[in-house]
């Protein structure tokens, strides 16, 4: 069973995670280097959503038992108003960015659109695609983002922390189990499950911590250059609300909850605009 030091600890290494995992940024080229005239027509397009049913339902409908598919009515409501918040903040946030001009789709340009977001952030677009766009929209780049983690810590911190438990408990069995004698080896067996359901335990009590405090919210993100088609910069971030460690011992309604939601996110995209601020910024090395 979890002590209440063993809770504190894993959320003191969880929010160690936030802060070395929080942002990946790769850019194939530097923008100041990317001959484009600033400020630079930027249409923002928001993919669907990429969080699966059931974590949508643990943040949202955490009391109901039988999972819940993703055309539930409550979790249809909480992705439109994450999807739309996001979109207002995104356009909100990256108009303060002066080498932009930020653009939102119009309602004649729908089809268009919509072929983009079905296609999924991170996917190649062609060039006839991109003429297409920039021919309807009169824009020079396209700003494609989505939300991938919303109210749960980020599945790759989680995988990686397990990992890396599972790894170290893997390490001492085999030292136990080297013996070669078999009573050892059955005590090896016996404790690397022991060790297994223990850390793994120990681990989500801590990002569950994390959730309850500061509700994560993931964002991906990536610049677009339209002609030629070119990506010139992708990021990841992840947004955290306010901090308020009474949400570990007290039950945090739905208003707050939300109110946590709409803070992390607003968070994530002040960091992806910072960092494409810098992308900017940045020079090439001399050689």
């Amino acid at each position: 069973m979890l002590n209440f030091h063993g809770r504190w600890v894993n959320v003191f290494f969880a929010l160690m995670a936030l802060e070395l995992s929080g942002c990946v940024t790769t850019a194939n080229l530097p923008l100041s280097r990317a001959q484009m005239k600033t400020p630079i027509k930027v249409l923002v397009v928001q993919e669907p959503m990429a969080v699966d049913a059931a974590r949508l339902q643990a943040v949202f409908i955490p009391d109901i038992k039988p999972a819940l598919p993703i055309s539930d009515e409550r979790l249809q409501q909480a992705i439109k108003h994450a999807q739309e918040h996001a979109s207002t903040a995104m356009e909100a946030i990256m108009a303060g960015e002066p080498r932009l001009i930020i653009m939102g789709p119009q309602a004649e340009q729908k089809q268009l659109i919509d072929q983009i977001r079905d296609q999924g952030i991170g996917s190649a677009m062609t060039q006839e695609e991109a003429d297409r766009l920039q021919e309807a929209t009169g824009a020079d780049a396209l700003l494609r983002f989505a939300i991938t983690d919303y109210g749960l810590t980020p599945r790759s911190w989680r995988n990686g922390y397990i990992v890396f438990e599972v790894a170290s408990t893997l390490a001492v069995t085999a030292v136990i189990a080297y013996s070669g004698h078999a009573a050892a080896k059955a005590a090896a067996g016996i404790y690397l499950t022991q060790e297994t359901v223990e850390e793994a335990a120990e681990a989500y009590a801590g990002f569950w911590a994390l959730d309850e405090v500061s509700r994560p919210v993931r964002i991906e993100a990536e610049l677009i250059r339209l002609h030629p088609v070119t990506t010139l910069w992708k990021t990841s971030d992840t947004g955290f609300s306010d901090t308020s460690l009474s949400r570990l011992v007290r039950k945090v309604g739905a208003d707050e909850r939300d109110r946590q939601l709409n803070q992390a996110t607003d968070e994530a995209i002040r960091k992806i605009a910072s960092d494409l601020s810098n992308a900017f910024e940045r020079r090439n090395p001399e050689p």
